[in-house]
């Protein structure tokens, strides 16, 4: 700003007296608008940091999405090719345009590294930063927010949609049930009604408080949840919190996509994650043209009102990723189309509405395919390598940290391990690996491993 002085380490620091004591705004080099954006700056409330965590259930397929190999061997590198993006140098797949208009805004880390196969104990490094499961279950990242920042307000600090999270994430961790995220169970995307959030038809909020105060005063919530001391206090909690929940219009207005203008809804893209999708099976089982009417859209954009409206940590699962058969096919038309538009509609959202810098986005999974395809035309589990991205949140834009061999095998520049994704994550919170959560019986657990800390490049 030219004439302002240069040892003012923050222009909005200035104050509206003493521009006028300097007898002109000229005199610094300050316009009226320029005066009037101070004012605005100053009065303006600072929105703290939350985080999206978008869970792509089964496994992403990295060479197929963020790294392709265009030089590899038709059995490596498969059917896919690169494309420009809005940052000169950086390619990502043909089957993700949208996204690679906005690349500007990205952070791919394509040398995240952890040691296992297999989905459950993958998913638990990915989600927790812990490879120790069966032996043990730690918490996932936004339950440790959640417990570290704790209840502002009626809205929970961590909320999981649209669907519980598998056991080796959301099972019995050393934590108590008072800690677990409150899950979205969500059976239609038009509406998504959710369960203890939506007064039932024909119950005002004065009933249900006439409701709570007859169940106070009898007792009978108590005695009827009287299975141990520890269950009963937890219980409790999860009661009056229900309660607040329901009784207080901005939480239900948050969870309510119906107050969203159309144009922004098919701007996420839409679709039906009914029940019929998951009672097909598990993730290799959902068909393609299944996935087109999954709820990823919807459920980032829950996630932004959510976040909107003071949720600290919001997970949304994406099924469907596990293509050990018909990879490309099932990527190309069933899972990138719908994937690429949500991310696209989150990023923009965001920025359009000054939450990118205060809402870090993150985009991960179990962990990456294999390099070379099987006989089913399908890639099987890896994680020796594989692309996480990050955006918003004070994240680097337009950066790729790390990379990959020449198979999108293993890393061969900056190695990541996992854990490392984590504590950075939890560094935007404040919460540092060697911090500790006690548990009900007064147990210390640090939050991350012993020799774990937060990726420099990304802080």
């Amino acid at each position: 700003m030219a004439g302002f002085d240069a040892g003012c380490k923050d222009y909005r620091q200035v104050a509206r007296r003493d521009v006028l004591r300097a007898g002109a705004l000229g005199g610094v080099g300050l316009t009226l608008a320029d005066l009037l954006r101070l004012e605005a700056a100053q009065a303006a409330p600072r929105r703290e940091l939350s985080c999206i965590f978008l869970w792509l259930r089964g496994g992403p397929s990295s060479i197929d999405m963020w790294d392709l190999k265009p030089n590899a061997p038709a059995e490596i590198r498969g059917e896919f090719k690169p494309i420009k993006t809005n940052v000169p140098g950086i390619e990502i797949s043909e089957h993700l345009p949208l996204t690679a208009k906005i690349t500007d805004k990205l952070c791919l880390v394509r040398s995240v590294t952890h040691p296992r196969d297999d989905h459950d104990a993958g998913s638990h490094i990915n989600a927790t930063g812990w490879n120790t499961w069966p032996a043990q279950y730690y918490p996932m990242y936004g339950t440790v927010v959640q417990k570290f920042l704790g209840y502002h307000g009626a809205l929970p600090p961590h909320v999981h949609l649209p669907e519980p999270p598998q056991a080796a994430t959301g099972g019995s961790h050393y934590l108590s049930r008072q800690d677990l995220p409150y899950i979205v169970s969500c059976s239609n995307d038009l509406d998504l009604k959710v369960r203890d959030v939506a007064l039932a038809q024909g119950l005002s909020s004065q009933r249900l408080s006439r409701r709570k105060q007859l169940l106070d005063t009898s007792g009978i919530a108590a005695a009827a949840l009287a299975e141990s001391a520890a269950q009963v206090r937890a219980s409790d909690v999860f009661y009056q919190r229900a309660f607040e929940m329901l009784t207080s219009q901005g939480t239900r207005a948050a969870f309510d996509l119906t107050r969203e203008p159309d144009k922004v809804r098919d701007r996420y893209g839409r679709g039906v994650l009914a029940a019929e999708v998951v009672a097909q099976g598990d993730q290799g089982d959902i068909a393609p043209n299944d996935f087109n009417r999954s709820i990823v859209g919807q459920g980032l954009l829950m996630a932004r009102r959510l976040v909107e409206s003071g949720v600290r940590f919001v997970t949304v699962i994406g099924r469907g990723w596990d293509t050990h058969a018909d990879n490309f096919n099932r990527l190309k038309t069933g899972l990138l189309p719908p994937f690429d538009r949500a991310l696209h509609g989150l990023l923009t959202d965001l920025d359009e509405r000054g939450m990118l810098d205060t809402t870090l986005v993150v985009v991960t999974g179990d962990f990456n395919r294999t390099p070379r395809i099987n006989k089913d035309a399908g890639r099987d589990h890896w994680g020796h390598c594989q692309t996480i991205v990050l955006a918003g949140g004070g994240m680097p834009r337009g950066v790729v940290i790390g990379a990959s061999d020449e198979q999108c095998a293993y890393p061969t520049e900056r190695p990541i391990p996992a854990a490392d994704i984590g504590a950075t994550i939890l560094h935007k919170f404040g919460i540092r690996p060697e911090m500790e959560i006690l548990s009900p019986e007064g147990r210390p657990f640090r939050v991350l491993p012993d020799g774990t800390q937060p990726v420099k490049e990304l802080i």
